[in-house]
């Protein structure tokens, strides 16, 4: 009870409780936050993480909700919604400093009306700038990681440090931080982030938006409720692509509950209305089974569980 009377005074009024998660996460599952704060600038941000680990609260940071499975029973801690919108653009170097909450959407469309383009192949990808940077969110031959000039972080000890790209160690949808929440650590939080860009015309840069955005519409179940990719690929070429083998093995027949395997893409499951975060992991776990046993492969999920 004491705990709960000092964060509600050190967030104020901004402080939600019982919040249901499912809202905000793009696979639409998932149980209550039993506390629940909006950040909308990277002040908001930083308090909110200097709070909670002041007072020993668990905390989850959020922002597109994408690459995410929310457990049915929720988290008894306190998710900090990151919606921090800051972006300051630097025209003759090609470059924007952005906080990590503006989404990737937002940062390519205006970098676009600015001449400003290299980031087209990632238009679609529904999350934020810092989840991206922290899972090297990637497509198409693209990684985001590849066009960090430098990243800000509110380290553990909640000191402010600026790190160059080589310190995010980057690989195939990994980062040093992802690596270190999978170790269990405790993260730096991403507050914002250097970006280098290129010069084109507007023109040029809307036309590949257009063409990006169109392929993902025609290959990936756009219209539905899902959290992207589930397994990461085995390789780059096609057969060792996760959604080539797991149509090999025909997981697209394949159904728990409310989750069943998109008919457009086998490695996306998409939530037909009533799923649950258990159904969805059975499913995880038997498309895994199925590509071991016919492909002899082990797939690494690409999604985390919250």
């Amino acid at each position: 009870m004491e705990i709960e009377k000092k964060i509600k005074k050190k967030l104020g009024e901004n402080l939600q409780e019982n919040v249901k998660l499912a809202d905000y996460t793009t696979m639409k599952v998932g149980g209550q936050a039993r506390y629940f704060y909006i950040a909308r600038n990277i002040e908001d941000l930083m308090n909110a993480f200097i709070a909670a680990r002041e007072l020993g609260i668990k905390t989850i940071l959020f922002g597109g909700g994408s690459n995410i499975i929310v457990g049915d029973e929720g988290f008894d801690g306190l998710v900090i919604l990151n919606r921090s919108a800051n972006m300051a653009f630097l025209p003759d170097k090609a470059q924007v400093i952005v906080d990590s909450g503006v989404t990737l959407m937002r940062l390519i469309t205006e970098a676009a009306n600015r001449d400003l383009g290299g980031l087209e192949s990632l238009y679609g990808i529904p999350g934020t700038v810092g989840g991206a940077i922290y899972g090297n969110a990637g497509a198409k031959g693209s990684e985001i990681c590849s066009f960090v000039k430098g990243v800000t972080l509110l380290n553990p000890d909640n000191k402010i440090i600026r790190v160059k790209p080589n310190w995010l160690n980057s690989g195939y949808r990994i980062t040093k931080i992802k690596k270190m929440r999978q170790e269990k650590k405790e993260i730096p939080i991403i507050l914002s982030a250097l970006i280098q860009l290129s010069h084109h015309k507007k023109e040029e840069i809307l036309r590949k938006i257009q063409y990006f955005k169109k392929l993902r519409e025609e290959k990936q179940p756009y219209d539905k409720p899902s959290a992207g990719s589930i397994f990461k690929n085995i390789g780059p070429e096609k057969e060792k692509t996760a959604g080539y083998i797991l149509d090999q093995v025909g997981v697209k027949k394949m159904k728990v509950g409310g989750a069943e395997v998109s008919k457009k893409h086998a490695n996306f499951i998409i939530n037909s209305g009533n799923a649950t975060s258990h159904d969805i992991k059975e499913l995880i776990g038997e498309m895994k089974k199925l590509a071991h046993d016919n492909y002899g492969v082990d797939f690494e999920e690409e999604v985390e569980f919250i």
